[in-house]
């Protein structure tokens, strides 16, 4: 399956920052050019993108309440990727609700192994423990795009129908 990569422009350049002394970087979208993640088509882009961002081996992707992108942290650190709705810093000042991982790989498996699917649903409870809705782990190679949460749960985000809040 071939995707169309989004570039990922914005007013604002990517930042490196520092959490527990352990460097990242962090892109801030601009306010005036929102990028979305209504459907998995749209993470399926965003995963496909993060292949010519500056990144190792995974980003994390902070969501709003209407899935706008309000952070993306490229290779955070583990404490940061684990407990992100309990800490304070750079790249944190704007409220979000939900996350995203998007794995980079050398070759993403066509079916996740039963580890994978394990730890997705860990990652999962830690996320709702901390009031945040993980929406999915994506593993992204050069080929395809592979969602833990539709390999793994029956009642993936993705499958129920999504109407943004609307603010006033």
């Amino acid at each position: 399956m071939s995707f169309r990569r989004p570039r990922l422009r914005s007013r604002r350049h990517t930042v490196d920052v520092h959490f527990d002394n352990q460097p990242c970087s962090v892109w801030l979208p601009s306010p005036d050019e929102p990028l979305v993640i209504s459907q998995f088509s749209d993470a399926a882009s965003l995963a496909s993108a993060v292949l010519d961002m500056p990144v190792e081996k995974e980003v994390l992707v902070l969501l709003d309440e209407r899935r706008r992108v309000t952070a993306i942290f490229a290779d955070p650190p583990t404490a940061l990727g684990l407990f992100i709705g309990w800490c304070d810093g750079p790249g944190l000042e704007v409220p979000f609700s939900q996350t995203m991982t998007i794995c980079v790989c050398d070759a993403a498996p066509e079916t996740p192994p039963a580890e994978d699917r394990r730890d997705y649903f860990e990652l999962r409870r830690i996320h709702l423990l901390q009031g945040l809705q993980l929406l999915d782990v994506l593993l992204v190679d050069h080929e395809r795009v592979v969602s833990l949460a539709i390999a793994s749960d029956p009642d993936a985000v993705w499958f129920d129908e999504f109407a943004p809040i609307e603010v006033s």
